[in-house]
């Protein structure tokens, strides 16, 4: 005849457990059921109760507040310490009090989750608080059930902080835009109070030339040529400052651009002759971008591989390459090369390699390039050596209307 130790066993084939139990309590095995259903209730209640500490400690430890509220009364049923701090009472103060007392005091009588049916994720809302003020926050509040109950978990990030950040980010982005607009408007009026005086010097200078060009010796009209093609790099110069100061003031709506179509358009553009050859790459990519931009980067480019040749065959590659979230462009010539000391001054306003009475460059072409390729979001540079010829390189990044 079994005993009730056999009997227990058989019903509640645990007998590992009560061993490992009673290891750790320094206990004896249960002698009854009702024993065995005590010591268990025990260990839950504490697993429970640790796990439960374990919730509180992590809550109360977040920068954000976290309010638990009864779906059912609105009522708060939970609160920490920092959703406390922000409001300004206390936890205890909270509790039983109904949530729009506190937050979406603008919405007072609904509530987004229940009577609306929204899921409210990084709102911003307001929080009003016990002295009445309100203060931006950017809130989460999802439902939960527990225990056949709905619960509203709130949680929520003051951001008065950013709020004036962004604030005075508008306001110093438009006191740039009104700078910018004021710059471009003194480049007008000067180029216009400039352009006119140089045309009555070269028509002057025109008329000398034309009507006394016998009277006047070979230094005479040496001097003349020299102050017309001064006038005409003036006239350039100018030009060239208003195309420097339209870059980001004038935009465009980005359309689908072929390069396989556009670089030819601008090659006929430039008038080559036949002593110079350019070599396109097939395949190049098209870009979703603002043409007039794009063209001025190849233009300006291409047309300093032509103007600085120092050899009677000259010769151009366009080539393009893949570079992970860019398109990597490259423009190579067989030019005289530029220097290493020089090759990041060229892209500097203003700046040339030839004496300016040499050459009828401007030196702002290159900075258009850097400035439009840098608005477009890549970068630029030059690789060369003396008597090598040069290469330049430039990146555009692609984005989602770029077609490989």
């Amino acid at each position: 005849m079994p005993n009730n130790q056999e009997q227990l066993n058989k019903a509640f084939p645990v007998s590992v457990s009560y061993t490992s139990m009673s290891r750790e309590n320094d206990q004896q095995p249960p002698s009854s059921i009702s024993e065995l259903i005590r010591q268990h209730g025990e260990s839950c209640q504490k697993d429970t109760a640790s796990k439960a500490s374990i919730l509180e400690m992590m809550l109360e430890s977040i920068c954000n507040g976290v309010l638990l509220i009864e779906a059912e009364s609105r009522t708060i049923v939970y609160a920490n310490d920092a959703a406390a701090k922000a409001i300004g009472t206390t936890k205890e103060q909270m509790l039983g009090r109904i949530c729009h007392e506190y937050t979406c005091p603008t919405k007072e009588g609904t509530c987004p989750i229940l009577d609306l049916g929204k899921r409210i994720n990084e709102s911003e809302e307001v929080l009003l608080t016990a002295d009445g003020a309100e203060t931006p926050i950017i809130k989460t509040v999802v439902s939960v059930q527990w225990q056949d109950k709905m619960y509203l978990v709130e949680s929520f990030t003051d951001i008065t902080h950013f709020a004036k950040t962004y604030r005075e980010q508008d306001k110093l982005r438009q006191k740039l835009e009104d700078m910018n607009k004021e710059l471009t408007d003194f480049a007008y009026v000067v180029s216009h109070d400039l352009k006119a005086p140089l045309r009555g010097i070269k028509s002057l200078a025109d008329w000398i030339i034309c009507d006394h060009s016998t009277s006047l010796n070979k230094e005479g009209q040496e001097q003349l040529t020299l102050l017309q093609n001064r006038v005409d790099r003036m006239q350039e110069l100018i030009n060239g400052i208003l195309e420097y100061s339209r870059l980001g003031q004038v935009s465009e709506r980005p359309t689908e651009i072929d390069l396989n179509t556009l670089l030819p358009d601008i090659i006929d553009m430039l008038a080559i002759s036949e002593d110079i050859s350019i070599d396109i790459q097939k395949e190049l990519p098209t870009l979703q971008c603002e043409k007039t931009r794009v063209s001025q980067i190849f233009q300006n480019l291409l047309s300093n591989a032509v103007k600085y040749r120092d050899k009677s065959k000259a010769s151009i590659k366009v080539a393009c390459s893949d570079d992970q979230a860019y398109w990597r462009f490259s423009i190579t010539d067989n030019g005289p090369g530029i220097k290493k000391q020089y090759q990041d001054k060229i892209f500097q306003l203003f700046q040339t390699l030839q004496p300016k009475d040499e050459s009828d460059s401007t030196g702002i072409g290159l900075s258009v390039v850097k400035k439009s390729v840098t608005m477009h979001g890549g970068r630029v540079w030059v690789e060369s050596e003396v008597g090598q010829g040069s290469t330049f390189f430039f990146t555009l990044p692609k984005n989602e209307g770029t077609i490989p």
